[in-house]
């Protein structure tokens, strides 16, 4: 979940660079349940450092262009990178295991409707780090409280065989005498996410978010114990 945090809490602030460009820095804390057997719950921060033009944007989260904008409906396309997962060093269980660093492209559609709207995108392995395919279908709706603006997102999110095999996965060569062969299948799991923005002045803002998701089928895998992964964001941005 952590992934996804500060480019969905960013997300919502959207849609203020200019075509000369606009910087977005700042920070924020991250805190996620560890869903692998021996994972403790982590906590860490998270640097922001982004430049949006109206079509491009770059940042730490990635890169991304607008191919498409017309009314009610945008498209981007992306390139993003997808850390390794955080299997617990310590616990014998996972020595041996070991996972590499992934480039992905990426394609998603927003169809806006007043303050609802819908999201689809896909992201697909580009550097042989899974060779695996992840897609997401949202919707969602923005309201202001006061100077406080909500936004409250519910969808599924498909992973393939491959992207779940490196996630959750063990073939035969990496089976032990405690850890089974597990070959994991395609999964379509639910997923949640409530993220929230207050301006401070007119170009600092506090943002926060908490996002649930179900681990579906992945939770029968030996490597986790665990049936959902929760995380929470809270940080603060500054736009010049």
């Amino acid at each position: 979940m952590s992934r996804t945090m500060l480019s969905l809490a960013l997300a919502l602030l959207a849609g203020t660079a200019s075509a000369e460009g606009q910087w977005t820095v700042g920070g924020a804390g991250i805190g996620a349940t560890g869903i692998y057997v021996g994972e403790e719950n982590t906590a860490s921060f998270a640097p922001v450092i982004i430049y949006d033009t109206e079509k491009f944007h770059i940042g730490l989260d990635g890169l991304s262009y607008q191919v498409f904008d017309y009314g009610l409906s945008q498209v981007d396309v992306a390139l993003g990178y997808r850390g390794a997962p955080a299997f617990p060093d310590k616990d014998p269980l996972f020595e041996g295991l070991k996972r590499d660093d992934a480039v992905e492209l990426g394609l998603s559609i927003q169809l806006e409707f007043g303050n609802a709207y819908v999201g689809i995108g896909a992201l697909t392995d580009i550097s042989d780090g899974h060779g695996g395919t992840e897609a997401d279908f949202n919707i969602g709706y923005i309201m202001n409280v006061g100077n406080l603006q909500v936004d409250t997102a519910l969808g599924a999110r498909y992973r393939d065989a491959a992207l779940n095999q490196y996630l959750f996965g063990v073939t035969g060569a990496e089976a032990t005498a405690i850890r089974p062969a597990y070959a994991a299948k395609y999964t379509t799991t639910a997923f949640a996410n409530v993220t929230v923005a207050y301006p401070i002045t007119d170009t600092i803002t506090a943002m926060g978010q908490i996002g649930c998701e179900d681990l579906g089928d992945n939770q029968d895998c030996p490597l986790v114990e665990q049936a959902s992964s929760t995380s929470i964001g809270l940080g603060v941005i500054w736009t010049f």
